[in-house]
């Protein structure tokens, strides 16, 4: 997995399949393998490289999907899982498909930030070129228009999802809309429907066992749920339950087929969240009625949290929740929604609501056991929804919120001026595992209640929380190199403040805008950037003073735009004065102290003072290697800019031999493609030809060239440097 990708959280490694056999797909499993691998002497017809899987939520879409990538990678294929349920998801889970398939690490940041072709152009065309036979399954695409290009359609097949121009590869949806003219001509549809009787009774039988009853019995039952495979997963669950705990008399529960058939009957109407005239309520008033039921027995046996804590995880994110760090006991407890809850309550509570089949406790594999956030509980999306538009919660969804954030306030940051030994602190890459599972639940609960627009009256202080949390969103998106995803946070939150009526002034509003110019720089947006600082600045100056660290961020990100225009001299003169800052407020050998003086070095250098720059980077690498490892990757670049310097004094031989140390190490090998080690390569040329070893020089700075050409494009002002050089060292 790609370093950006893998810090982000966003797995394409297809979910495990459960231990159950997938029952009455069998038929449309065999079309879309035919589609992937037609038989011999047959050829495939071009609309069926474009696969959807379209139905009812719960109608087990997803687990069709699941079975056919478990059969093409035993087959040996690549197989991706994207999930399509945000564009954040969708363009980090890109973005790792573009890594598997060798794209270099430096051309994936370029791309995503903005500065070389498209991510779409790029990946596809790894894609349409892979020698390897492929599947990509984008997963839950309920809104096609994340998947469609920039201000078009799904069905133009110009976007993420499109039809794929080599026989190798294969792509495969799943999405409730069904509509041929949303996913083009070019698409072969699949209606997946509810079961049939006799597979949906022997998936009860499957969930239940033969306790229940006998399967004529099990095909009644599974034709009063419409075999719906989540209603049918419910009731099996439920009745196995039932049955293996079997508490009260023989007339106290519900533990065969027809008793909960009958049961149903008699709350037909029941627990319905839509009007009745609503075909998709009718469809999932069995599934409604099930989990109904399972939380009555839940209640019967003294589990009264159960009901308000699915309501609860439903409130947040649509996304798996690190239930360790965020369902605090004496947070829950606090709450008159759930009551008094302690660590054994809420972990059997927990595990009930996964026996009966209303969530899923897993562990992420990837993360080391011992994480905060590899224990997660998930919702089937389904199931969410409808928890999340009931009545009762509607009612409630203002104490909802407010607990949610009471939850959420446990990632905040307590010292602002010792962040980096808080434990969530998204701008530390040892921190952005952890965000990886928080970003996705923190995020939809913020915009929910950001798009809410109703503050609480008697807890003003939620709207902080609110506000400081999408700046914690933001920092991690942008630390992990998405700055497009975070600009589409940032202005939906930064819209919603508007709403409200926030003052763009206000301390959390200025932190959210200066977060939004971040994302603006990153993107090459320099005159937006600049525009949006210099309104920053006073603003944080007048509210904080003008050598506030939040004040000091915000220049420097200034003097950034101002050094990304070639305006030398004008940048320099704001770095002194941000260095001379720096050291007072944090000290001289901070972090962010030590990047301004890079950031000043450099100025200096591209000014020729060669002698200055020199000597401020030799401090600045004496601090580095007290505090940091010798290859740590900041440190590296401060070398190679003190190599610039020592090359253009004279000093090619010292230069050489350090840039061949550096370019030794495991970190630049690890980032060979990273623009910063293909700049410390030109620099290696210059160093060889300035020392005579001419013939190797010309082989590095053929490597930069092509590098450069196919990174940063031929029109690239660093690609014509190495290509000038090159010619010149050729003679020509």
């Amino acid at each position: 997995m790609t370093g950006s990708a893998q810090d982000a959280g966003f797995s394409i490694t297809p979910p495990r399949r459960g231990r159950l056999p997938l029952r009455g797909r069998d038929e449309l499993v065999e079309t879309i393998l035919r589609a992937a691998e037609p038989p011999a002497g047959t050829t495939r017809a071009a609309e069926e490289a474009a696969q959807i899987l379209w139905g009812l939520g719960g109608c087990g879409k997803s687990l069709t999907a699941l079975e056919v990538a478990r059969r093409l990678e035993e087959r040996g294929r690549l197989v991706w899982w994207i999930s399509a349920k945000d564009s954040a998801r969708v363009s980090a889970g890109m973005r790792e498909v573009a890594g598997q398939l060798q794209a270099p690490e430096s051309q994936l940041d370029l791309a995503w930030a903005g500065k070389a072709r498209s991510p779409v152009e790029l990946v596809w065309t790894l894609l349409n070129e892979s020698d390897r036979p492929w599947l990509l399954i984008f997963d839950n695409a309920d809104e096609p228009t994340l998947l469609a290009p920039a201000d078009g359609q799904v069905a133009e097949g110009t976007g993420w999802f499109r039809q794929p121009r080599t026989r190798n590869g294969l792509v495969l949806v799943t999405t409730r809309d069904g509509r041929q003219e949303t996913w083009g001509e070019w698409s072969t549809m699949h209606p997946v429907r509810e079961l049939s009787p006799p597979d949906a009774a022997q998936v009860l039988i499957d969930l239940a066992g033969d306790a229940p009853g006998t399967p004529g019995q099990a095909v009644a039952l599974a034709t009063r749920l419409k075999g719906h495979p989540l209603a049918l997963r419910g009731a099996g669950t439920y009745l196995a339950e039932a049955n293996r705990i079997p508490v009260g008399g023989t007339g106290g529960s519900i533990r065969t087929f027809d008793g909960y058939r009958e049961a149903l009957n008699r709350r037909t109407g029941a627990g319905t969240t839509r009007p009745a005239s609503s075909a998709f309520d009718r469809a999932v008033r069995p599934v409604v009625q099930s989990w109904e039921m399972s939380l009555d027995l839940l209640g019967g046996r003294g589990l009264v949290q159960a009901r308000p804590m699915l309501r609860l995880l439903a409130s947040l994110g649509d996304a798996p929740i690190p239930y360790q760090v965020l369902l605090d006991p004496a947070r829950l407890s606090a709450s008159p929604l759930i009551g008094e809850i302690g660590e054994d309550r809420l972990r059997e509570v927990l595990r009930s609501l996964a026996d009966f089949a209303l969530v899923d406790l897993s562990v992420i594999e990837s993360l080391p056991a011992q994480s905060p956030v590899a224990h997660v509980v998930t919702l089937h999306p389904l199931v969410r929804e409808l928890v999340h538009d009931h009545p009762n919660v509607v009612a409630d969804r203002a104490a909802y919120h407010e607990l949610v954030l009471n939850l959420l306030d446990a990632l905040r940051l307590r010292d602002p001026d010792r962040p980096r030994e808080e434990e969530f602190d998204p701008d530390e890459p040892d921190k952005w595992a952890s965000w990886h599972v928080l970003a996705p639940p923190t995020t939809g609960a913020v915009l929910a209640f950001f798009d809410a627009g109703e503050l609480p009256r008697n807890r003003p202080d939620l709207l902080t929380v609110a506000l400081d949390l999408a700046r914690l969103i933001a920092r991690y998106i942008l630390a992990v190199g998405l700055p497009g995803q975070a600009e589409i946070f940032l202005d939906r939150c930064l819209a919603a403040c508007l709403r409200i009526g926030l003052d763009l002034r206000e301390r959390a509003v200025l932190s959210l805008r200066h977060e939004r110019s971040r994302a603006a720089l990153e993107q090459g947006h320099l005159a937006w950037a600049e525009k949006e600082l210099r309104e920053i600045i006073p603003a944080r100056a007048a509210l904080l003073g003008r050598e506030h660290r939040n004040t000091l961020a915000s220049r420097h990100k200034l003097a950034r735009t101002i050094l990304e225009q070639g305006r030398w001299g004008e940048a320099e003169q704001e770095l002194r004065d941000i260095v001379r800052a720096e050291f007072r407020v944090r000290g001289p050998e901070d972090r962010d102290t030590m990047t301004a003086r890079h950031s000043l070095a450099r100025a200096v250098v591209a000014q020729g003072r060669y002698a200055d720059a020199r000597a401020e980077l030799a401090e600045i690498l004496e601090i580095r290697l007290r505090h940091w490892a010798p290859d740590h990757f900041e440190t590296l670049t401060v070398r190679h800019t003190l190599d610039i310097c020592r090359l253009k004094e004279g000093q090619a031989v010292e230069a050489l031999a350090d840039l061949r140390q550096i370019l030794g190490t495991d970190t630049a090998k690890r980032q060979v493609q990273h623009f910063a080690m293909i700049a410390a390569r030109h620099t290696l040329a210059e160093a060889l030809v300035a020392t005579g070893e001419r013939v190797e020089a010309e082989k590095v700075l053929a490597g930069v060239v092509a590098d450069r050409r196919r990174i940063l494009g031929e029109d690239h002002t660093e690609t014509v440097r190495a290509e000038a050089d090159l010619r010149q060292l050729q003679g020509g």
